[in-house]
């Protein structure tokens, strides 16, 4: 049995911040969240550096939170000379059977195409040896919703729909209940949780695009960063919920998995406060 404390986890880390200024903190969460779920899964296999494929990783930042060996494959060039990278496609990976502890993957699912998206997490198991830990947008009560309305604030503020809330909405989420049966019919035990509630990913959200109209109110863009620090300094480590943004799939070859967190409560009131005055101050810039 692999006991997974997330919350714990991520109240014990020392978070530097510092780094990220500005930055959407759901995109630094996923990353501390990720490594607080191989810290413990190290100390499981008794302190063994793991050996950890990173699925669609061009642009991650795993290795700021933890020290693994770690191999990256994604259809995207090299661009900023990574180690260990690999220009593939994850539907046929050049790699063993078994070939690392543990495959991530990070806000890849939803951008595979629906057909595609079984063999994705099939040919993902195949190369573990164990572990698969797959986070994803998935179809949650509210979820589409949420898009749906960030996508439109996105597009009244640029007169362009969101680049990739727009392929969500083209091509669906993945639906979880169909991820969790793939993955159970190749031999794994899945547990999953989620994150950032939906309130909070919509002030979160609609921040970051704003956080890009710096040039024209860069006082307002200041406090902005300012909520994205104190996001990830007191809200990110209690911002579990059943109707979360992000789904994590915690899957195992060989144990089951138990999964600890501290679920925060959806209120749809917020969402649409947020809402209310985040296209108010859309009106300023």
């Amino acid at each position: 049995m692999l006991d997974l404390d997330i919350s714990k986890g991520l109240s014990e880390e020392k978070i530097d911040i510092s780094g990220f200024s500005g930055s959407d903190p759901t995109f630094v969460s996923r990353y501390l969240i990720i490594s607080v779920i191989l810290q413990a899964y190290q100390k499981h296999l008794g302190s063994k550096k793991l050996k950890v494929l990173d699925v669609g990783g061009s642009g991650s930042i795993l290795r700021k939170f933890i020290d693994v060996d770690l191999t990256i494959i994604d259809i995207l060039p090299n661009e900023a000379n990574l180690e260990n990278y690999i220009q593939g496609s994850a539907l046929i990976m050049p790699f063993a059977d078994n070939s690392f502890d543990v495959v991530i993957s990070c806000d890849v699912l939803e951008h595979i195409s629906k057909t595609d998206r079984p063999q994705f997490l099939t040919e993902s198991s195949r190369v573990t040896k164990d572990l698969m830990i797959t986070a994803a947008p998935f179809n949650l009560d509210g979820v589409r919703k949420a898009e749906i309305s960030a996508n439109k604030f996105y597009k009244d503020m640029t007169g362009e729909d969101h680049r990739w809330l727009f392929e969500h909405l083209l091509d669906e989420l993945p639906d979880l209940q169909n991820a969790t049966k793939v993955l159970s019919n190749s031999g794994l035990e899945v547990s999953h949780f989620s994150h950032t509630s939906l309130d909070n990913w919509q002030l979160v959200t609609r921040a970051g695009f704003l956080v890009a109209q710096e040039s024209i109110h860069p006082k307002f863009v200041a406090k902005v960063k300012e909520l994205n620090n104190y996001y990830l300094s007191h809200m990110m480590q209690s911002d579990f919920s059943a109707t979360g943004y992000r789904s994590f799939m915690v899957a195992s070859k060989k144990q089951k998995i138990n999964i600890k967190t501290e679920p925060d409560i959806y209120r749809p009131e917020l969402e649409i406060i947020f809402s209310m005055l985040s296209d108010a101050f859309l009106k300023l810039l």
